[in-house]
């Protein structure tokens, strides 16, 4: 039953880490999402948009898919 209970538990552990945001990988500490966020005054997820699709760095995040985004506006808590 233990070996049943970690392989779930690994299962879930590992499927969450692979599912994690792709935004993840680059944004960290100083290059926080919340930080980000902040400085660039992002309140919606249109404005998310407009600033991953058109802004400064559109090449950086030409990978994302609108999945993606919609994902990490929902992380953020964007309307």
């Amino acid at each position: 039953m233990r070996i049943i209970f970690f392989i779930l538990l690994s299962f879930f552990l590992l499927f969450s880490n692979a599912f994690a945001l792709k935004c993840d990988k680059c944004h960290r500490d100083d290059k926080s999402l919340d930080k980000i966020f902040q400085e660039r005054g992002v309140k919606n997820r249109q404005e998310l948009f407009d600033k991953l699709r058109k802004g400064q760095k559109a090449k950086l995040h030409q990978h994302l898919t609108d999945i993606d985004i919609n994902e990490a506006a929902e992380q953020m808590k964007l309307r």
